[in-house]
């Protein structure tokens, strides 16, 4: 016990446990600070996401309550028309791919149809259209 005493007495071996206890210290700081971070970027791009189903989704509902005649490409370019310009930076953020706003579109008119009780086919785009 006396050695343990005058080991911890000795301000050199003081100074090097401090120096231990702060490296420690900065590597668990660090892998919180990482953690929060890629925390909160993930709830930042699921806002970004949720922003842009709902743009999209409520451009399909106002496309359609002008007249279900409407064809899939006038409310596709309607519903892409309005999310573009409701929430331009949550479309920057999230760069969709080629495609993506066109296959949420397709998935919301068909959503709103079946809602309105109206049969769509199941390829609503025009052959010349296709990909």
């Amino acid at each position: 016990m006396d050695i343990l005493r005058s080991l911890l007495a000795d301000a050199g071996l003081q100074e090097a446990l401090l120096g231990l206890f702060g490296i420690i210290l900065t590597i668990i700081i660090n892998r919180a600070a990482s953690a929060f971070t890629a925390a909160t970027g993930i709830a930042i791009e699921r806002d970004a996401r949720e922003a842009l189903h709902s743009a999209i989704k409520s451009g399909v509902e106002a496309a359609l309550a002008r007249g279900t005649d409407a064809g899939f490409e006038e409310v596709k370019a309607f519903a892409i028309h309005h999310a573009q310009h409701s929430i331009p930076e949550k479309i920057e953020q999230l760069v969709p791919g080629d495609g993506v706003l066109d296959r949420l579109v397709l998935r919301y008119y068909r959503e709103a149809m079946a809602h309105a009780g109206l049969q769509i086919p199941a390829d609503p785009t025009p052959s010349r259209a296709r990909r």
